[in-house]
C-alpha cells in the first residue's frame, strides 16, 4: 500500500511489508483447474528430486497464465503490527493485475496495468487533490530511482521473480498436505541471496546486511510441479542498523499466499484518467526519507 503522507509506524509496516513481500504466484498450465477435491495423478514431478522439483516449480507456473490469489501479510516493527489480507487475480504473462486489499476494516483497491501501478485509498484517508480517487506510480521510475526497496509500493507480480532465486541446496521434503482439496507436498528452501541481487554486489550486500546470508521460505507443491501456496517468515534489519536481535529496529515479516482457479480471465482496466493523479515523484522522495532514517 502507499501512503503518500507520511503515518507513523502504520507508514513504516507498510514499508517493510512492500520490501519483503517476496512471494511466488502459482499455477498449472493446463485445463484442470485443480480444486475439485481430487489429488492430482503421479506426473514426472513424483520421479524428480526435492531438489528437482523446487527448481521446475518456476518454469511450471509460469506456464499457467494466471490465477486466483490470496495474501495474508503481517508485519511487526517499531513496537507496531499490521495484518494486511488481500485477495484478486494475477497474470503471471503481462504483469497484470486486481487486488482488494483490507486492513483494520480498510479497503484498498489496487491495479496493476501497463507497469503503472493504480491505488484507491480507503474512503477519507487519500488525502488527493482535486477529488482524484486514485494514486498513479509508475513502476519503472520507482526502480529506475532506487526507490522501490524503500518504498511502502510493492508490484505483487515483480514477487513471482523471485522463486527464480531459489536455492539448489538445502531443499527439505516435510511432508504432505492437503490445501483447498488438492493433495500437495510441502518443502522448505531459501532464497539465493546472489541470486536475488541478480549479479549487482551492492545490493547483494545490501540484502545481506538486512535479511543475512538466505531467505527462508516454505512451498507447497501439488502433484503437476506447481506452487499451490508460499510462505515466507523473517526477521530483517534496516540498512545501517543495529545487528542485536533484541534491536526495536528490526522487523518481522510473514507473507502467505494462496492460489487457485488457475488460468482464470484476468481482465484490468486502467482507471479513467480524470480521476487520477501522479504520486510517483512523492512515493520516491517519501522513500528517500524512509532510507535515511533507517
Amino acid at each position: 500500500m502507499a501512503n503518500v503522507k507520511s503515518r507513523g509506524a502504520k507508514a513504516s509496516a507498510y514499508g517493510l511489508a512492500g520490501l519483503l513481500a517476496v512471494a511466488a504466484l502459482a499455477g498449472c498450465g493446463s485445463d484442470d483447474k485443480g480444486d475439485s477435491g481430487a489429488a492430482a495423478k503421479p506426473s514426472d514431478a513424483a520421479r524428480k528430486s526435492p531438489s528437482q522439483v523446487v527448481q521446475a516449480a518456476n518454469e511450471n507456473t509460469t506456464a499457467a497464465g494466471s490465477a486466483r490469489v490470496k495474501i495474508t501479510t503481517s508485519v511487526s516493527a517499531k513496537g507496531q503490527s499490521q495484518t494486511v489480507t488481500g485477495s484478486g487475480v494475477m497474470d503471471f504473462e503481462d504483469g497484470e493485475s486486481k487486488l482488494t486489499m483490507e486492513q483494520a476494516g480498510q479497503r484498498l483497491e489496487q491495479r496493476v496495468v501497463d507497469q503503472v501501478i493504480y491505488q484507491k485509498p480507503p474512503k477519507g484517508q487519500s488525502g488527493l487533490p482535486g477529488g482524484k480517487s486514485w494514486m498513479k506510480i509508475d513502476i519503472e521510475k520507482l526502480r529506475t530511482s532506487g526507490a522501490a526497496g524503500n518504498s511502502q509500493v510493492s508490484d505483487p507480480t515483480d514477487s513471482f521473480a523471485y522463486s527464480k532465486a531459489v536455492s539448489e541446496k538445502d531443499v527439505k521434503k516435510v511432508g504432505t498436505e492437503n490445501l483447498g482439496g488438492v493433495e500437495t507436498t510441502h518443502y522448505k528452501v531459501g532464497l539465493d541471496i546472489d541470486k536475488l541481487a541478480k549479479g549487482d554486489a551492492a545490493q547483494a550486500k545490501k540484502l545481506r546486511e538486512q535479511l543475512g546470508e538466505t531467505v527462508p521460505m516454505d512451498l507447497w507443491i501439488d502433484g503437476k510441479g506447481v506452487t499451490r501456496r508460499q510462505q515466507i517468515e523473517m526477521t530483517a534489519q534496516p540498512t545501517g542498523g543495529a545487528k542485536d536481535s533484541g534491536s526495536a529496529n528490526q522487523g518481522k515479516v510473514k507473507v502467505v499466499m494462496d492460489f487457485s482457479d488457475f488460468g482464470t480471465d484476468v481482465d484490468v482496466d486502467a482507471p479513467a484518467a480524470g480521476d487520477t493523479v501522479d504520486v510517483t515523484d512523492k512515493v520516491v522522495k517519501q522513500a528517500g526519507q524512509q532510507k535515511q532514517q533507517s
